[in-house]
């Protein structure tokens, strides 16, 4: 079987042009699904779990694995209390690769083909509120770490960009005078996406820093006091640090400024299908959560002026 990962994994980045990211997640979940008939099959331990597959020289016959060991890898999930999403990631991930090797006849059934998904949890998106963001944008900007943190913030909530892609943003598909940045999302389709003028200027007063301490700009935007890239950990850290420092002790995240984003479009108006392009998701339906604070907006609005509302009940 681990032959056949690695032709998976190759498949994966070659010819479906998969992510790294994605690729090193599939394989992750892959060699647990191994490690779970490994252990399970072994002879010297009590099996907990209904298994057929065999072990033939030292490893895993692929041909022998049957849905039977794929619902027992699948309830050994359960069992160790992971998320239904969790779950549901590595049932993809081996309804994909059971399709890949029975597509190139390395199997003559497919044994996943009648798994299915379990039901999604329902979950609502972090976001923030306009005077929560506000107030993290406040902090002093005249010095290269301020400059550089404040223009950080203000991107992502001007684009509502993923924290990879601001990430590997580079200064060439950079626009400030347009008002634009070029990048690069999953499955590295390009998008373009839009600055506000407040996070054009942001970005001009940290470029003029920065130069004062690295000379000409390098390749990526954003870079750390080496001058090199900032990693998207280092991100995560400066959103998390300035969040900590104003006290928001609710998780603060790159993630949390893409939602506020998507939320702050949606409840104003904007099309729903305006707003699927400008995050870059593939599906309609992905972008169908961020209507929930809509309904919410809503739902105080009834319950504020509809004569038998919760407010009118109180007088």
């Amino acid at each position: 079987m681990t032959a056949e990962i690695d032709l998976f994994m190759e498949y994966l980045a070659i010819e479906k042009n998969f992510s790294a990211k994605t690729i090193s997640s599939y394989n992750s979940d892959l060699i647990q699904f191994y490690n779970f008939l490994v252990e399970n099959t072994c002879r010297e331990t009590q099996a907990n779990y209904e298994t057929d597959v065999r072990i033939e020289e030292n490893d895993i016959a692929v041909g022998t694995i049957t849905k039977t060991d794929i619902t027992s890898f699948i309830e050994f999930c359960y069992d160790s209390g992971m998320k239904k999403s969790s779950i549901s990631r590595k049932i993809a991930c081996l309804r994909s690769f059971f399709k890949f090797l029975h597509r190139r006849d390395f199997i003559k059934t497919n044994p996943a083909i009648n798994v299915h998904f379990p039901r999604k949890e329902k979950l609502i998106p972090k976001f923030l509120r306009i005077n929560q963001l506000e107030l993290l944008f406040d902090f002093p900007h005249d010095d290269f770490h301020g400059a550089r943190d404040r223009a950080i913030l203000e991107l992502f909530f001007s684009t509502g960009a993923r924290v990879s892609e601001i990430a590997s943003a580079r200064v060439m598909d950079l626009d400030i005078a347009g008002r634009k940045l070029k990048v690069t999302g999953k499955g590295n389709r390009e998008r373009m996406v839009f600055l506000t003028d407040s996070a054009a200027k942001a970005l001009k007063k940290y470029f003029t820093i920065r130069e004062k301490h690295f000379g000409e700009s390098g390749s990526t935007i954003f870079v750390n006091l080496r001058g090199r890239a900032l990693t998207e950990r280092g991100i995560f850290h400066i959103i998390d640090m300035r969040a900590r420092n104003k006290g928001l002790f609710r998780k603060v995240s790159p993630h949390a400024l893409r939602h506020t984003f998507a939320t702050e479009l949606i409840n104003r108006g904007a099309d729903i299908r305006a707003v699927q392009e400008m995050l870059g998701h593939k599906n309609i339906s992905t972008t169908q959560i961020y209507t929930h604070t809509t309904k919410e907006r809503l739902k105080k609005v009834f319950e504020n002026f509809h004569p038998h509302g919760k407010k009118n009940r109180t007088q």
